[in-house]
């Protein structure tokens, strides 16, 4: 006899909400993450773990692929092949210029 697990597998959500051009990023119902469009015409989106979620400065319990840091991308497409939210490959995050 073949046993299924019926749990469901949390994904990201990014959520654009109405008061503010910054979006929200959750995993499963938890937000994770803030993303912060671009402040002007081929500036990077950025990504950064949500404060109010791990307000210690370690981060602690921050999932995959979040990292404790800044993370800038190109385009919105680009952020969510990083998050698996298309079937694209995963995007890695640009530098930042200094």
């Amino acid at each position: 006899m073949r046993r299924t697990n019926d749990r469901r597998q949390e994904t990201y959500v990014i959520e654009t909400l109405s008061y503010s051009p910054t979006r929200l990023v959750r995993l499963g119902r938890r937000k994770v993450a803030m993303l912060f469009q671009p402040a002007e015409p081929g500036a990077p989106w950025q990504l950064y773990p949500h404060p109010d979620a791990f307000p210690g400065l370690t981060f602690e319990g921050l999932p995959a692929p979040l990292r404790p840091e800044f993370m800038s991308f190109s385009d919105l497409g680009a952020v969510e092949d990083f998050l698996g939210l298309r079937k694209a490959p995963k995007a890695e995050p640009m530098a930042l210029a200094a």
